[in-house]
Parts: C-alpha cells; structure tokens; sequence
C-alpha cells in the first residue's frame, strides 16, 4: 500500500469532499483527506446522463417538490426523496438526492442525478454545506478499500495505557492500523526533523540515525539501505506508519487486536530508551508536515 491519495482523491486534502463513482455506484465522503463514509448509489442509465467532473453543492433543499409531477415534497410517492443537494454541473437541473424507489440504489436507473437511500440522503445532508466540492468519476476503485475507522482505539506502551488525542493521530484501514509518526515520536522519544532540500524525514535515537522519503519504500538506518513493506502513508501533509514500517523503523513489535480495537507497542530491546518515552518530545514540537 502506498498511499491514501489516488486519482479521484486529488482534492480530498483539504476540508471534506464528495466523491462519486458512477462506474460503482458509490459515493465517498472525505474529511480532511480521509475517506470516513461510503454510500451506494444510483446513477445515470446511460454514462452519459450523469456529468462527470468537478463541482460544487449550490443548494440544499428539505422535502423536494417533484414539479415534473407535481408531487409535494414529503410525500413517500416523491422520487427526490427527503433531501436534496443541487450540484453546479451545467446542462440541466442535478442534484444528489433520496428516493422512492430502494431497490434502484446499486443500479444504473437515474436520468441524471444521484440518487441514496433516504437515511443516507439525511446524513449526508445534515454533514455538507454549500460549497462542498462534488467530483464525479467512472474508475475501476472501489471506494471501500480505502475507507477509514476512525472509531477509538486503546495505545499501549509495553503494556502501559498511553492517554492522548485520537484526532489526527491514529486510525484503522481494512483492519490494520496506522499511527502518526508525530505520535510515534513523542511517545517513544525520538527527534525527528524534515529536510526539504533533499525531500526526506530524518528520525533520531541516540547514534541511530533513519531516513525516511514520503511515498517511498527505500528506507536508511546509519546509511545502510533497505526496502519497507509499505511506504508511509501521506495524509494532510502528515506521515502515518502500518505496522510493519513502524517495527522496522523503531525496533518495536505491535500486537493488534481489531476486535477490540487494542494496540501495544512492546520494545524489542528493553533498554533505558524506553523509560524515558514519557519524558519524549512534546507533540507541538514536532512540525505538522510529519
């Protein structure tokens, strides 16, 4: 695994986002460049009903009126649905929006708009706001595998419960997970430093010296050169470790435990390095790039 970032993420960095795949018929939501949400929808018959591209929300209406039939908005017999949420893409009136047909979610069934079920609809609704970027896609990913459980998880350090602030910090995708390596550096006492002439993290500990490259594999502990089973994940200008990178990189072992969202980090080595963690850096003195 590489990255988070992928071709229809590109602007998913910054704020929240929608992002539709017709070709899928999903729908993501982004907060901050994570994929907390994945919904699926109904899009055009054709490929060519639904617009594709990049847009905006530009209105938000509660119980739709269906003019072309003139049904009110709030009846069950309304295809619109509960919710809807116009979108600035030209050449016709569309919108993301409920339905009176469940069956149809899934499918290709829609003159143009993007239909979800109606208690999707809702929460989509009550978590956008005009302006929200909209991109619309036809790709072969599946939005699903990069969805992320942000849902709390219990830190240890060699068996000692370690209280900090989850946001930003530590996360699960497809049941492993990935913590900051701001968070690692604090807790485990090392410095870390950026160097942007030379495009790499430098990560400290006594004489022991690693090099890091964001979206690399290549790794340098003390100028010896070796490969990482996953490169770090780069999310908001921030790095995060998986379990392999990070026991590679801090000669720690992690037991997870994704039933009960637990993890432990356990120094391989119980050295004197480890009693002094709690004394590591403060969090605020490491830059937000790692």
């Amino acid at each position: 695994m590489t990255l988070l970032l992928s071709p229809l993420r590109a602007e998913a960095e910054t704020g929240k986002i929608i992002v539709i795949n017709k070709k899928k018929n999903q729908l993501g939501y982004y907060e901050e460049g994570l994929l907390t949400k994945v919904f699926p929808v109904a899009t055009g018959q054709k490929r060519s009903y639904t617009p594709e591209g990049q847009f905006k929300v530009i209105s938000k209406i509660v119980n739709p009126p269906y003019y072309k039939l003139n049904i009110p908005g709030g009846s069950p017999y309304n295809p619109l649905g509960p919710r809807w949420l116009g979108i600035s893409a030209p050449g016709g009136t569309y919108g993301i929006h409920g339905n009176n047909n469940p069956n149809s979610i899934g499918t290709y069934a829609s003159a143009g708009c993007i239909r979800l079920r109606n208690e999707d609809i809702k929460w989509l609704y009550d978590h956008t706001s005009l302006g929200t970027p909209v991109t619309i896609v036809w790709n072969d990913l599946d939005l699903t595998t990069e969805l992320i459980d942000s849902n709390p998880i219990a830190l240890y350090l060699n068996n000692e419960r370690i209280i900090f602030s989850m946001e930003g910090n530590i996360f699960s995708r497809q049941d492993k997970p990935y913590i900051s390596l701001r968070l690692l550096g604090q807790i485990l006492g090392y410095s870390i430093s950026w160097n942007q002439r030379l495009n790499y993290i430098e990560i400290k500990l006594d004489d022991v010296i690693t090099r890091l490259t964001p979206n690399s594999t290549i790794i340098s502990i003390n100028d010896q050169i070796n490969e990482l089973a996953e490169a770090p994940l780069i999310v908001q200008g921030k790095s995060y470790l998986s379990q392999p990178t990070i026991e590679t990189v801090f000669n720690v072992k992690l037991d997870w435990n994704a039933t009960n969202r637990t993890l432990n980090i356990t120094s391989i080595n119980q050295t004197e390095d480890f009693k002094t963690t709690k004394q590591g850096i403060a969090l605020e003195d490491v830059s937000d790039e790692f």
